[in-house]
C-alpha cells in the first residue's frame, strides 16, 4: 500500500510541475502559412507575418502591469541608439539629464507575442525589470505581425492601441546584461 501511496505522490508532484506554470494567461499560437492565430488569456487575434525575421538588441526602458491582449509590451531603445545617447549625455535616464528628452523621442513601444512557454517566462522577466527601472539590455529575434481582427471572450472587439503600437512575434530573446550603468 505504500508504494501505491508514494507513485501517487509522484504522479501528483509531476502534474504539478508540468501543468502549474503552463496555467493562466499563457500564448498559445497555431500558424497555418504566414497567418497566425494567437490567443492569450480571454483575447485571442488573428495576424498575418509581415516582412521577414529581424534580430536587434535594445535597452529595455520600460513595461506594462495589468491584464493584457498580448505577451508583454516593452518601450525599447535600441542599443546603439542608448550607447550614442550615453556617450553624448552620460546617464541620460534622469528626467534633468540633457539627454532624456532625445532619449524619449528614440523609444519605440513594441506589443510582443511570445512563440513559446520558455520566451513568455523570458518576456515576463524583461517586463518586470522594465517597470521597476532596471537598464536591462536584451537581445531579440522577432517578426511584425499585421493584425488582421481581435477578439475577446469570442466576439470580435477593435482594440484602439494595437493600430498605434506595432505587433510582433518573438522568435527568441535573451537578457544580455541587467543594471546596465551608462
Amino acid at each position: 500500500m505504500k508504494t501505491w501511496n508514494l507513485i501517487a505522490a509522484l504522479i501528483l508532484v509531476i502534474a504539478v510541475i508540468y501543468i502549474v506554470p503552463r496555467s493562466g494567461k499563457s500564448t498559445y499560437i497555431e500558424q497555418r502559412g504566414k497567418e497566425l492565430s494567437i490567443t492569450v488569456g480571454k483575447y485571442s487575434l488573428t495576424a498575418a507575418i509581415d516582412g521577414h525575421q529581424m534580430n536587434n538588441s535594445f535597452l529595455a526602458a520600460g513595461g506594462s502591469v495589468g491584464e493584457k491582449f498580448y505577451s508583454a509590451s516593452l518601450a525599447v531603445i535600441p542599443l546603439d541608439t542608448a550607447e550614442q545617447l550615453a556617450r553624448k549625455y552620460g546617464d541620460f535616464s534622469k528626467c534633468k539629464s540633457q539627454g532624456a528628452s532625445e532619449a524619449l523621442r528614440s523609444v519605440k513601444s513594441m506589443l510582443l507575442y511570445a512563440a513559446n512557454h520558455d520566451i513568455e517566462k523570458t518576456l515576463e522577466k524583461i517586463n518586470k525589470l522594465a517597470v521597476a527601472g532596471n537598464n536591462t539590455i536584451i537581445q531579440m529575434t522577432y517578426m511584425q505581425l499585421s493584425i488582421i481582427n481581435y477578439t475577446i471572450e469570442g466576439q470580435e472587439t477593435p482594440i484602439v492601441t494595437s493600430s498605434n503600437i506595432p505587433s510582433f512575434l518573438v522568435k527568441d530573446v535573451q537578457i544580455i546584461e541587467k543594471n546596465r550603468n551608462f
